[in-house]
């Protein structure tokens, strides 16, 4: 069955399949202003794939795979004026980026639970503290 969710206002919150109750398939969500907040898939009400998120101008955030409802593998996460290619590790809750600016890597930063906890401004440093560790 095909569902829409509504703000307060009657402006659409959500839309997607639902199957016995819990989402299905394809939805997209939306910010109060009508924008879309975020798009991708659900299994069982579990998020599954690739999926996008925006702000509410309606730009990219972020983007990457879900598995089991966690991140799972690369995610890219937009800024004004740079990026981060992130690799989620296999608890789903650490991930190393590596940060550009112009195109070009200018440092490797380390996150848990999405709390920033280290960076490094050079690759050799990195790979120093971060021996096991393989973008």
């Amino acid at each position: 069955m095909y569902v829409t969710n509504y703000y307060d206002s009657g402006t659409p919150k959500s839309e997607g399949w639902q199957l016995n109750g819990k989402m299905e398939d394809y939805w997209t969500f939306f910010h109060e202003n009508g924008n879309i907040a975020s798009k991708g898939a659900f299994n069982m009400g579990a998020k599954k794939g690739y999926w996008y998120f925006y702000d509410t101008s309606g730009k990219k955030a972020k983007e990457g795979h879900y598995l089991n409802n966690k991140p799972h593998q690369w995610w890219v996460y937009y800024y004004e004026n740079s990026y981060e290619n992130c690799l989620y590790q296999n608890d789903s809750k650490t991930r190393f980026c590596l940060t550009y600016e112009n195109n070009t890597i200018t440092k490797a930063k380390k996150y848990v639970n999405d709390v920033f906890l280290q960076q490094w401004t050079s690759i050799p440093s990195f790979k120093r503290d971060n021996p096991d560790f393989k973008f």
